[in-house]
């Protein structure tokens, strides 16, 4: 008997079983790298900042096209607004007995009023205030001028001759209920409208203040109202409203900067400029390290999501925020020209992180998140998708310089609800071969 045909079929028969137990395609389940993970991070601040610094200055009043008014508010603040009026009109069209019209190039101004509006939303008063209105007298600088000082500028600085605008000409004080409206009007005689008249001079301007103490009060705008006769015809009086020139506020007293903490906003506005180092390699959570070991290196690519975690915290009462913050963050180009260093385009969008003021008094200590995703990534990448150097600061401020009295402040490091830096990564283990 031929046995080798046999031994052929044995052997065949194994390599049938074999190849149906382990498919010639199959790989160890045991190789196989693990499921990516996505796990969130949080670093304390000795592990991501540093280099904090809280600068003011920033814009002046001046350029915030609106007023404050203050008496003994929260038993410390006092604020005065100060403006000047717009040229008045050269010419007023009349009409003539033929039911024409004529221009009157020698128009007559017997009388006006002076309007201030007021923002009931945006001051603290429930019930009525008086509000006063004083004519100055004093050469002033509506881009400088402090509390102190009519004039502060470079080479001249010229005190007022009584701190808070000087020794004003009273012109009348009018009781503002916010319930009724939003506008308080002061009537002016031509004696008075004659001095407005000249633009030229720079000791004329008004200065509106608060009698009524306790309360901060927002002005929106000032204006004046004129009676205007025709020297054509008598009988014909013409209304005419002239807006304003220049609008500023004096304050007393200016906060101090803040031993520590952060502040952002104010008027003039204050900045906080810290360092913010992107992690190289990440030793928890435990998550993290239970599944794919640790520390892991952390790749750019692998970040979706990165914030500045801050915690709001209750400032000066006087100075505490009554409306809406928005707060921005933008790259530090050059620190060592810091506070002038140029800054890189916002990373918030236009509108910058909201923040509303009940955060700030009642809600202290709320967490507000401040994406910083592609910062993070360039800074692990070492160079921005320009190819510039990856920037290590980032200045937090206020999306409009200046916005308001009111400035924004957070805990600063030290404090048990000191800044963090949230990462959210996904990552997995690296497969070696064999």
């Amino acid at each position: 008997m031929n046995r080798l045909p046999l031994v052929a079929l044995a052997v065949l028969a194994l390599a049938t079983v074999a190849c149906e137990e382990t498919p010639p395609t199959s790989v160890d389940p045991d190789v196989l790298p693990p499921e990516p993970i996505t796990v969130e991070a949080g670093l304390s601040w000795d592990e991501f900042g540093g280099g904090l610094q809280v600068f003011p200055g920033f814009g002046s009043a001046s350029d915030l096209g609106s007023g404050v008014l203050a008496e003994d508010f929260e038993g410390v603040l006092d604020a005065r607004t100060l403006g000047r009026f717009a040229a008045f009109p050269r010419t007023i069209t009349v009409r003539d007995s033929t039911g024409g019209t004529r221009a009157d190039s020698l128009p007559i101004f017997r009388a006006g009023r002076v309007g201030v509006v007021l923002d009931p939303e945006a001051s603290t008063n429930q019930e009525p205030v008086t509000v006063t209105l004083g004519a100055l007298s004093q050469v002033w600088d509506p881009a400088s001028t402090t509390w102190e000082r009519a004039v502060d500028t470079i080479g001249d600085a010229r005190p007022w001759d009584e701190p808070g605008a000087g020794s004003a000409r009273p012109l009348g004080e009018m009781v503002w209920d916010p319930a009724e409206n939003d506008t308080v009007y002061f009537p002016v005689d031509s004696a008075q409208l004659a001095e407005w008249r000249d633009t030229t001079a720079l000791d004329q301007g008004i200065v509106v203040g608060v009698e009524t103490p306790g309360e901060r009060i927002q002005v929106q705008r000032i204006l004046l109202s004129l009676d205007v006769e025709s020297t054509l015809d008598p009988d014909t009086v013409v209304s005419s409203t002239v807006t304003r020139r220049d609008l500023t506020f004096i304050y007393s007293p200016v906060p101090e900067p803040p031993p520590d903490g952060i502040r952002i906003g104010g008027t003039p506005s204050w900045r906080t400029v810290l360092q913010v180092r992107a992690p190289e390699t990440l030793t928890g959570p435990p998550a993290l390290c239970e599944r794919v070991g640790c520390p892991v290196a952390v790749d750019p690519d692998q970040i979706n999501y990165a914030a500045l975690v801050f915690r709001t915290r209750a400032g000066p009462p006087a100075f505490q925020p009554t409306d809406t913050v928005n707060l921005d963050v933008r790259p530090v180009l050059a620190p060592e020209v810091l506070p002038k260093s140029p800054l890189g385009a916002s990373l918030t969008g236009s509108v910058g992180r909201r923040v509303g003021p009940n955060l700030f008094a009642e809600g202290e200590g709320a967490e507000i998140e401040i994406p910083v995703t592609e910062f993070i990534q360039d800074q692990l990448r070492g160079e921005t998708a320009t190819g510039e150097n990856a920037p290590v600061y980032v200045a937090l401020l206020s999306t409009f310089e200046p916005l308001s009295i009111a400035f924004a402040s957070f805990h600063g490091p030290g404090s048990e609800l000191e800044p963090r830096l949230k990462i959210i990564l996904t990552t997995g283990a690296t497969v070696e071969l064999p």
